[in-house]
């Protein structure tokens, strides 16, 4: 895939297509870092790569209609609901050019609405990785 602007961003939450609400996509990976540590002559510290916490992070723009965004997000916060994301850089079939980043999470925070005067509404939803499973990547 040569490089792209990232304009058809393809977000699917619980069986909801909300991707003509998104407009930013993050999905960091990080191992706590462990220090593992002992005497050492040059004063170094050494780590060892720990427990991993996965999360998709997604900006929404924020209309509060049936079936979209607050609809869709509110509920499963609230019920403590772990359910399937799916995020891929475009709306095409998934492949080795379209990865798709997927698995089961849940919402542990939940703001609504954040907006200022004469802005757009809009609201950013951090979804972490609520199985031993993890998200994954894949290509097919």
């Amino acid at each position: 895939m040569a490089k792209y602007l990232f304009t058809d961003g393809y977000v699917l939450v619980n069986s909801v297509d909300l991707s003509d609400h998104a407009f930013s996509m993050d999905t960091p990976e990080s191992h706590e870092q462990v220090d593992v540590s002992g005497f050492s002559a040059t004063g170094t510290k050494e780590f060892l790569a720990g427990q991993t916490t996965q999360e998709i992070t997604i900006g929404f723009l924020q209309d509060f209609a049936s079936a979209k965004v607050h609809a869709t997000l509110q509920p499963l916060f609230t019920n403590r609901t772990q359910f399937l994301i799916t995020v891929k850089p475009t709306s095409s079939g998934v492949s080795s050019t379209n990865p798709t980043f997927s698995g089961t999470v849940q919402l542990n925070q939940y703001n609504g609405l954040s907006g200022q005067l004469n802005a757009r509404g809009e609201m950013t939803v951090t979804f972490t990785a609520a199985t031993t499973d993890g998200l994954t990547w894949a290509t097919a």
